[in-house]
Formats: structure tokens, C-alpha cells, sequence
């Protein structure tokens, strides 16, 4: 193997080691019903990843702060407000949205896995 080659395969293994140390800092928190992987969350913020298969339905009404969402793939969701509202919301994968403080359920009535990222404000 020339030095380049080994100097390329070193590079190669220390990106793909640096990688999967990053996915291990993240927390999966299943409890909620539904896969969240959690990157950060301080007294400040909480920065997170939300996965919705087709069909799920979050299992509780659930206070949620401010906070900007981008969508990581295309999805349509459904939510349920205390109030008895209902609306339906369509995401395309690069959306980014601010929403404000709301206590509500969601459903993925779309066909696909919907994920979304998400800046909480504390």
C-alpha cells in the first residue's frame, strides 16, 4: 500500500469513527411514544430530532414551546388541539418554521417516515 493509500484509509476510518461518537452523544428518548434523538438540551434550549412513522399518532396532548422546526423530509401532518381544532400541515424536506408556544397532538397521516428537527427555546 503506497503512503497516500494508507494516509487515505486512516483519514477514511477517523471520519467514520468521529461519526458514530457523535450519534452515541445522542440521547434516543423513547418514552414519549415516538423516536426522538436528543443533541443538545441545556437550560437554554433543546435541540432534537423527531421520527414519525406512516400512521403514528403521538400519545398525549403535549406542551410545546417556541421553537423553529426544519424539515428533514417531505411529511403531512395532522394536529389536535386542546380546544378541539384540527390542522393539517405539509412540510417539503428544507422547510423552516417557527411556532409558537401550543399544547397539542400530532398524527403522521402522511405515507412516509416525517423528520424534523427542532430548535426548543427554554
Amino acid at each position: 500500500m503506497t503512503k497516500l493509500g494508507f494516509a487515505a484509509t486512516l483519514l477514511s476510518i477517523g471520519l467514520c469513527a468521529r461519526a458514530a461518537m457523535a450519534q452515541e452523544t445522542a440521547k434516543t428518548d423513547k418514552a414519549s411514544g415516538r423516536t426522538v434523538i436528543v443533541f443538545v438540551d441545556n437550560e437554554r434550549v433543546k435541540v432534537y430530532e423527531g421520527r414519525f412513522p406512516p400512521g403514528e399518532k403521538s400519545p398525549q396532548m403535549s406542551k410545546r414551546p417556541d421553537r423553529v422546526e426544519f424539515a428533514m423530509t417531505d411529511g403531512h401532518m395532522r394536529h389536535y388541539y386542546a380546544d378541539g381544532k384540527v390542522e393539517e400541515v405539509k412540510w417539503k424536506a428544507g422547510d423552516v418554521k417557527w411556532s409558537e408556544r401550543a399544547t397539542y397532538q400530532q398524527e403522521n397521516i402522511g405515507t412516509s417516515e416525517f423528520r424534523v428537527r427542532v430548535v426548543q427555546l427554554k
